[in-house]
This record gives structure tokens, C-alpha cells and sequence, in this order.
């Protein structure tokens, strides 16, 4: 593993990349996008334990999120996260046969020689003290569940930013794909905001990406579509935050959090659908199968 201190520079003035993450299947190709942009800048990653944090343990969430949102939704959200480790677990068993088209979190921190950290509070003094020892220019939330408070954010030398799968100020919240499905807008998109307090997904925004939404599709293939749009934008909102270029401050917009039982049922009854099983099953193939292209030859080879 290499040293942090290596990690080389760029021309936006960014050297120095803290990731913060809960590791999810549907974000898997926005994660290899930002390590395929990004890597050689990503020396410190923390990455969430979601069963550890102030949630609570795996049974409190769990009985807390069936009563709240009913058993379809928990076991969506469920398996988004831990088939993500369940992946990552089989694909490292299977790193002999060659690199897959996804890579994982634990092999991408791996082939970039970075830190992995696991944390279930980043405001905490242990998880502080690595990040101030790394010193990052920038701490880089996407899909993290952990609020950061004052002295986290305060620790990045150009500030701390997260990428958000909605057209801030417009469905702030962890399910922002899903409520824009119940509303039936024609679009949505991607943001790169600021995170300038306590408060979810209200900073300042650097930079955002306009996307259609299909109807037709399930949550988690847009929610993937939107977290790529947002990896995509990632390299210009660095630029203006290394330029301290202004950024329009939204308006305080609309907090949705997760979705009643009866609300998931509505939703259903309306065509919403979570995820499509042939959309979870290409997903997995794509993270734990050797990638093979076509030669000239008419073969294929890694």
C-alpha cells in the first residue's frame, strides 16, 4: 500500500482526496468512475458501518425500518448494501481469473493505494484524528448516511462536498429517486454541492446535470444513472472549488426522508418499481466476472 503523501498532483490545485461512502450495488459504476478520474488522488477512504453508527445495531434498523417503510422497501435498501459486501467478498475470491468491468470499494482502495478506514461515526475523535492526519484538500461524500458536523467539515483545506442524485434544493433526503418517480416529473438529474453545515443536502451548489426520467425504469437503475451523471460532474466542481468560483446558495427546499409502508404501497399500485431482478443479476456479473473484450481476431480477452 502506498503512502498518502505520493498521491500525485493536479492541475485544479486538488492533490488530496477524502472519500466518505456506504457501500451500495447501484453505485458501483459512480465509484469506479470517480477512482477512474480521480484515483491517484483518493488517499483516505472512510467508509461507513452502517450497523455500527447511531442507528443502532442490524436488529434496531431493521425493526425500525420495516415499521417505518414496510418489508419491500427494507429489503430493497438491505440488499442494496449488502450485496455490495457480499461482492466485494466473492470478487476477491475470484481475482485470479482477472480484473471484473466493476471493481469494488475494497479493490479499488486496493489497486490506488489508498486507506481504507471503517467508521460508524466520523465525528468522533478517532475518526477525526486520521482524517487531520491525512490533511485532505477535499472530503468527497457520495452515498454516505453519517451527518457530518463542524470540526469534520471543517478539516478539508478547500472544504468538504457531496454528489446527490436530484436537482437540489428539489428532494433533499436518502430516497430522492423514489420520490421522483411518485411525483412523475419528466426530469431530474445530479448534484455537486457543498457541505457547509449539519443540515442534509443544503450547501451551496457547484455544479449540476440534468437528466429524463423514464418511467418505465426501476429506482435503482436510475439512482444508478443519476450517481453517474454526478461522478461525471465531479471534475469541474473541483475546478470551481479550487478557483473559488461562486456557487449559486439554493433556497432551503423540500426535505423528503424514507417512505411510509403505505407510501411504498401507493407507489407500487402506480408503476414505481425498486429494482428489476435482470438489472440486480448484470450488476453482480459485472462486479465479480473477469471483463473480456473482443480482439481483432474475432476472440475474446481480457
Amino acid at each position: 500500500m502506498s503512502d498518502p503523501e505520493t498521491k500525485s498532483a493536479s492541475a485544479d490545485g486538488v492533490q488530496r482526496i477524502a472519500l466518505c461512502h456506504l457501500e451500495s450495488l447501484t453505485c458501483l459504476p459512480a465509484l469506479n468512475l470517480i477512482f477512474e478520474t480521480c484515483g491517484d488522488r483518493i488517499g483516505l477512504v472512510l467508509v461507513s458501518r452502517r450497523f455500527d453508527t447511531a442507528h443502532g445495531g442490524f436488529f434496531d434498523q431493521l425493526t425500525a425500518s420495516v415499521r417505518k417503510s414496510g418489508v419491500r422497501m427494507t429489503f430493497w435498501l438491505g440488499f442494496d448494501l449488502i450485496s455490495a459486501q457480499v461482492v466485494a467478498v466473492v470478487s476477491r475470491l475470484l481475482r485470479f481469473a482477472g480484473r471484473p468491468k466493476l471493481e469494488t470499494l475494497p479493490a479499488l482502495v486496493s489497486r490506488h493505494g489508498a486507506v481504507l478506514v471503517e467508521t460508524g461515526d466520523i465525528n468522533a475523535d478517532v475518526t477525526l484524528d486520521r482524517l487531520r492526519a491525512y490533511a485532505p484538500d477535499v472530503l468527497l461524500a457520495m452515498n454516505f448516511d453519517q451527518i457530518l458536523k463542524p470540526p469534520a467539515i471543517a478539516v478539508p483545506r478547500l472544504g468538504a462536498i457531496n454528489i446527490h442524485p436530484s436537482l437540489l434544493p428539489a428532494l433533499r433526503g436518502p430516497c430522492p429517486v423514489f420520490w421522483a418517480l411518485v411525483e412523475g416529473g419528466a426530469v431530474s438529474g445530479a448534484t455537486v454541492h457543498r457541505i457547509e453545515d449539519a443540515r442534509i443536502d443544503a450547501g451551496a451548489i457547484l455544479r449540476q446535470v440534468t437528466r429524463p426520467i423514464d418511467r418505465s425504469r426501476s429506482v435503482a437503475e436510475i439512482n444508478t444513472e443519476l450517481f453517474l451523471a454526478g461522478a461525471g460532474a465531479l471534475g469541474e466542481a473541483l475546478e470551481d472549488l479550487s478557483s473559488g468560483r461562486a456557487a449559486n446558495t439554493p433556497a432551503a427546499g423540500q426535505y423528503r426522508g424514507f417512505p411510509t409502508a403505505l407510501e411504498v404501497t401507493e407507489a407500487r399500485r402506480a408503476g414505481v418499481r425498486l429494482c428489476g431482478l435482470w438489472y440486480a443479476i448484470r450488476l453482480i456479473a459485472a462486479a465479480v466476472l473477469p471483463a473480456y473484450r473482443r480482439s481483432d481476431s474475432g476472440r475474446f480477452r481480457q
